[in-house]
């Protein structure tokens, strides 16, 4: 990591070593010296050049010195001396630069050490308290971490604060009391305090990934495995980086992912399963990047996708299981999804259970070639579909996709 740009005039590896201590810098005299030296050495060459280019010409001597010849004699000296003292200016000036440069490079390495220990102090306490058994103890921790992530002195310490707070997600956690639970019984309420953990930190990081200058962008967010029971995302704007959803669960819940936008981020929701609660995707923009939600099973969730603008090959829907549950493109009150459908999707929904996705109208025709259809009473049996592909006969009519 750069500390400081390169100081003009000299090298940043003699700058480190200097600064380090291992060498101590040149002494000004012997600077000076050296540089008259090499000054000297330069005329000297241009002056015998230009006389071996004459023919080393016989120079006359005078018999007698004129006054005006030891006037011109004066000047050039006089000339000559300004030269030096103009050369011993410029190598005091670079001095004084060279050390101001070594002073600051040392504050700095200085600040960042106490930085980064300060850092660990407040990282090592944040984190212990996310394993304390009270669950106001683990949310303290949790916006600690958070603020911790937004003063990290690099990119490093910051990807490493919110790996500890995906990876916390990541862990096993008591499941929802059954229904002979009391609300208000103690274990009811633990589980509402440690769910509360959970979505604060689903929350925090939404926060920050609101704010389009957020140093957050660009980092890696790893779901994997999670088992969401709602949380609030809306109007997040995925702008860089990697959110990895593979194998996560959406259980329960309200997950809010309106308004927001997939801008040059890869969102992989390999193999999740959707198997309750509400997923809220409407007026979503998928403007670039790659949301890939290969072999992801919808077994129960509502996936509401109203209104969500799709540009082309940013979705991956091949292998996607429509089990169960309401996935909707399209709403009774006209907002269809707006774009091509998404790759793979028509191929799930014909090999899907009916009635499962809502499609919109002007992916229905495209839908039919496909043998895709939203009414279970229309969809044909195998031998039908064989004897049309035969035949090239019997479209299918799709006036039910009306009533859903």
């Amino acid at each position: 990591m750069r500390l400081l740009p390169r100081p003009p005039g000299f090298g940043r590896e003699s700058l480190e070593t200097s600064a380090s201590g291992d060498e101590s810098p040149p002494r000004l005299w012997l600077h000076i010296a050296v540089t008259w030296v090499m000054a000297g050495l330069c005329i000297g060459a241009i002056v015998g050049g230009t006389l071996w280019f004459l023919g080393f010409p016989e120079i006359p001597r005078p018999e007698e010195l004129s006054l005006r010849a030891f006037e011109a004699v004066l000047v050039r000296a006089f000339a000559v001396m300004a030269g030096l003292s103009g050369i011993a200016l410029l190598v005091i000036a670079y001095h004084r630069q060279r050390n101001n440069d070594l002073e600051n490079l040392r504050a700095h390495r200085a600040a960042e050490r106490d930085g980064v220990k300060l850092f660990n102090d407040r990282f090592t306490s944040a984190y212990t308290e996310l394993g304390n058994e009270q669950a106001t103890a683990r949310l303290g921790a949790v916006y600690a971490l958070a603020h911790l992530a937004d003063d990290a002195p690099d990119p490093g310490l910051r990807q490493t604060c919110i790996d500890v707070l995906c990876t916390y997600l990541r862990m096993p956690h008591a499941p929802r009391p059954g229904d002979d639970v009391e609300p208000g019984s103690p274990e009811y309420q633990e589980y509402e305090a440690f769910r509360e953990v959970r979505r604060s930190i689903v929350r925090a990081i939404g926060d920050r990934l609101r704010d389009e200058d957020s140093p957050w962008h660009g980092h890696r967010f790893d779901f994997s495995d999670v088992v969401f029971d709602g949380g609030a995302l809306r109007s997040v704007h995925f702008l860089r980086g990697k959110f990895i959803f593979n194998r996560a669960v959406f259980a329960e819940g309200d997950l809010d992912l309106r308004y927001s936008r997939v801008v040059d981020a890869n969102m992989n929701f390999r193999n999740a399963r959707f198997t309750g609660g509400t997923v809220n995707l409407r007026h979503v923009r998928f403007e670039g990047g790659f949301t890939d939600f290969y072999k992801a099973g919808f077994e129960g969730s509502e996936v509401l996708l109203h209104d969500v603008r799709i540009a082309p090959k940013t979705i991956n829907l091949t292998g996607v299981r429509f089990a169960s549950g309401r996935v909707e493109f399209d709403s009774h009150r006209g907002e269809p999804a707006l774009g091509d459908p998404p790759d793979g999707l028509l191929d799930a929904v014909a090999a899907g259970e009916p009635g499962v996705v809502r499609l919109p109208g002007s992916w229905t025709s495209t839908s039919a070639e496909n043998g895709a259809f939203d009414d279970p009473e229309e969809k044909p049996s195998q031998g039908e579909r064989a004897g049309r592909k035969m035949t090239g006969t019997g479209q299918p009519h799709l006036s039910g996709t009306e009533n859903l």
